[in-house]
């Protein structure tokens, strides 16, 4: 009240009618308290240091988890993944194969998801099974090759791991001559002496010939 009361006397000493003086002093004191910022509650000011904290947090989060591995047991790491796809680029160079050209993130989980069910020792084995295998490496009806996706997907890498793909010994193109029985033996050399001693030409003269064993007939026919 001083200050107000002080500044009418100001305007009063100026030569301001002193009711006019006291009208422009109360018309200066309301907008300026209209104009006044507001005073935030203790609770107010609390909600909003939470939603800056809160919002500070997932900040935070989203930088340290950019870029970053899932987590996963020891021997999954990144690391393991690289030695996954460089031992399967060099097999598929020497086999023929496809080469990844890309790491998809979707082919480093699968991949890192191989490495934890099996370890990283049954991984490289399949891989060394497909470069090995004459049917993943397209000597099959379809002509289809064995790729890093291929080895990602769980079915089938088991199956790499259980054999399925492995060669198989080639069979025999002829099966060896059977054995001939005692009669059939004595049937032969019976043939056999009668063509020389009727002929006396060597045997290998008269293949596709037979002899008519019949009682007093030898006739060639």
């Amino acid at each position: 009240m001083s200050e107000i009361r002080a500044l009418i006397e100001q305007l009063i000493a100026a030569g301001v009618d002193p009711i006019e003086a006291a009208e422009v002093v109360a018309r200066a004191a309301i907008h300026g308290a209209a104009n006044a910022p507001k005073q935030r509650s203790a609770g107010a000011i609390r909600q909003e240091r939470y939603r800056r904290n809160k919002a500070s947090q997932v900040t935070e989060s989203d930088d340290s988890d950019a870029g970053s591995e899932p987590s996963s047991p020891e021997g999954s790491s990144p690391t393991a993944v690289d030695q996954v796809v460089t031992a399967f680029s060099e097999m598929a160079r020497q086999s023929g194969l496809s080469v990844p050209r890309a790491v998809t993130a979707s082919r480093r989980r699968s991949l890192l998801l191989r490495i934890e069910e099996h370890g990283l020792p049954a991984v490289l084995d399949a891989i060394e099974r497909i470069g090995r295998s004459r049917f993943c490496r397209g000597e099959n009806d379809r002509g289809w090759r064995a790729d890093l996706d291929f080895l990602c997907q769980p079915k089938s890498f088991v199956s790499i791991l259980e054999g399925k793909y492995d060669d198989r010994p080639l069979q025999q193109s002829q099966s060896p001559p059977r054995p001939q029985s005692p009669s059939m033996q004595r049937h032969h050399d019976i043939h056999a002496r009668l063509k020389r001693e009727l002929y006396g030409e060597p045997d290998d003269q008269f293949a596709g010939q037979t002899v008519d064993l019949a009682a007093g007939d030898f006739r060639s026919h």
